[in-house]
């Protein structure tokens, strides 16, 4: 089985910074496990400041430390990557009543990583966390689609 992490802003945010209990916690499960986060491209984005009083976002000692690892750009042109995230971005705002060009892209960027890997055979197997329940509920109804 292979099994691809994706991890969304909220997880990042919960942790907080490196001294913070929840982050040594989930640094230590992902060293344990074996395991590395996988963030889409407009996710680090949303992780990352360009405030000149940060010297280093927690998202880059994760990066750093290699439990976690920023994907690279999605594939529009595979089939499954651009039906995964126009499935989410609708399940989406229709779960909250609204226009789908209001939807945030990061969140059916989720489900677009997975898509990707699954298309290539990197992965046939994803976890995705996130605080968003729409983006996870879409992301899995894309699927068992």
């Amino acid at each position: 089985m292979n099994v691809i992490q994706i991890a969304d802003t909220g997880l990042f945010a919960a942790m907080g910074q490196p001294s913070n209990r929840r982050y040594r916690v989930v640094r230590a499960f992902a060293r344990q496990n074996d395991i590395t986060f996988v963030l889409p491209e407009r996710v680090y984005d949303e992780l990352t400041v360009t405030d000149p009083d940060v010297d280093n976002p927690p998202i880059d000692g994760a990066l750093e430390e290699g439990w976690a690892h920023i994907s690279g750009p999605l594939e529009y042109t595979i089939p499954l990557v651009s039906r995964a995230m126009d499935g989410v971005q609708r399940y989406i705002a229709n779960a909250d009543d609204r226009s789908a060009d209001q939807v945030e892209r990061a969140d059916s960027a989720l489900a677009g990583v997975v898509a990707q890997a699954f298309a290539e055979g990197r992965a046939d197997h994803a976890y995705i966390y996130t605080t968003d329940i729409a983006a996870g509920e879409g992301a899995e109804a894309v699927f068992a689609s």
